[in-house]
């Protein structure tokens, strides 16, 4: 099988070597302009694909090796996801994401620092949602609700502790009263900023592939859309002309 290089047609573009015969050499490359996806009726049947998770510092190669027994198969992989920007859509590894957070904040001291604020899950005696999770709130956020069964009826407020002008919220959500305390409450947590950076990262671990079933109609297509189609510069399938007159020699 072929790597996903090895798929794209080539260009035959003006040659810029001082060495050049004549204004008209051309030479041949890659036409990393062309970009391949998966038809849009092949995306929209679920049963194409199946979840999976990355797992450590697991690489697209070694999911298609796993999933397609050919680590050159990690286009699929890549593709299934939309991924084109491996750096920021792939989970980074142990050591590149930890290189990344001293690169943004600097330090541990700025990593424990607070980011935002969350809900935690809420439900009532039934195990109905209240309260979804992952909400981003102030730290004085406050939830209650009205909960009836035949034994008792429960009152839970909703909303925040009241504030007066000497309050202050920063930019994570800490609200903070007049002397400076901090308004927190129970059916809230601080998320820090090791935990909003870790949350992201892991994350992406949470990818699709599509299923071998599908592996064979998938590199016909990309066959196909790799195909040039005739125009006045075809020359085959596989080669056309991309006469630039701006990279031409004088």
């Amino acid at each position: 099988m072929q790597g996903y290089f090895t798929y794209l047609p080539d260009l035959n573009y003006v040659s810029r070597s001082p060495d050049r015969n004549s204004n008209e050499e051309y030479i041949p490359v890659k036409n990393i302009f062309r970009r391949a996806k998966i038809r849009d009726d092949m995306m929209s049947v679920v049963t194409s694909f199946e979840d999976f998770t990355v797992i450590g510092d697991g690489r697209p190669e070694q999911v298609a090796q796993k999933i397609y027994g050919d680590p050159r198969f990690d286009w699929v992989v890549l593709i299934s996801n939309n991924i084109t920007k491996i750096r920021d859509q792939w989970p980074l590894t142990e050591n590149d994401f930890r290189n990344f957070l001293l690169d943004k904040y600097g330090s541990d001291e700025e990593l424990a620092k607070i980011h935002h604020y969350e809900t935690k899950g809420f439900g009532d005696d039934h195990g109905r949602v209240v309260m979804p999770a992952g909400l981003k709130v102030d730290s004085n956020f406050n939830f209650n609700y009205l909960e009836r069964n035949v034994v008792r009826q429960t009152t839970v407020s909703y909303g925040g502790i009241p504030l007066n002008e000497l309050s202050t919220v920063d930019s994570s959500g800490t609200v903070k009263d007049a002397n400076g305390n901090v308004i927190t409450h129970n059916n809230i947590f601080p998320v820090t900023n090791y935990m909003y950076e870790l949350d992201i990262n892991e994350s992406k671990r949470r990818i699709k592939v599509l299923r071998p079933a599908y592996l064979n109609q998938i590199v016909a297509d990309m066959e196909e859309i790799m195909s040039y189609k005739r125009s006045s510069q075809f020359i085959n399938k596989r080669l056309k002309n991309a006469d630039n007159p701006r990279l031409r020699g004088g």
